[in-house]
């Protein structure tokens, strides 16, 4: 996570294109000022048995919210990338760190992660990305980026979303 630096940061909605296929992985991306993902937020399919994240999962999985910066596969250069907020550490971090509150309670959901061909209608990857923008109080993540991305539009829960939504604090 972040120490107490100061300066500009970013949280980038960005895509992992996945190879020999249209669709994408969609994330989000915590970055300084020049331009370096401190930290990622993905949904992710995590083998129950051995906490082992997958690349492609099955409904043996489970779909997991996770946070770290020790995923180097899902930062493709040039892949696509929208800044959705920028500014110093009190202005961003408040809404990065309302999506990583919510972690626990999604995961204690103990959502299994969907057989490929459910992916445009049951909640997956993509699905965790949309639920952590609308944490963030982004508007309409699902249109963040030109991507296909099944299970975009779906949430994991309303109720997380307005349980944990990232709510500015009122300047009058």
């Amino acid at each position: 996570m972040v120490s107490g630096e100061t300066g500009l940061w970013s949280i980038e909605a960005r895509a992992f294109r996945v190879p020999f296929m249209p669709f994408s992985h969609n994330f989000w991306a915590l970055a300084d000022a020049d331009g370096r993902v401190a930290e990622q937020l993905h949904g992710l399919a995590v083998d129950p048995a051995t906490g082992e994240t997958k690349a492609i999962g099955w409904s043996a999985h489970l779909l997991l919210a996770v946070r770290g910066n020790d995923f180097p596969w899902a930062l493709q250069p040039g892949q696509p990338r929208t800044v959705c907020a920028r500014g110093g550490e009190g202005e961003v971090l408040p809404r990065w760190l309302a999506a990583t509150a919510a972690i626990p309670a999604v995961n204690a959901l103990g959502l299994r992660y969907p057989n490929p061909w459910q992916h445009w209608c049951r909640t997956n990857c993509n699905t965790v990305f949309n639920t952590f923008g609308q944490i963030m109080g982004f508007d309409e993540p699902a249109r963040l980026l030109p991507t296909l991305a099944p299970g975009i539009r779906l949430v994991v829960s309303e109720e997380l979303i307005e349980r944990y939504k990232y709510r500015p604090l009122s300047t009058g």
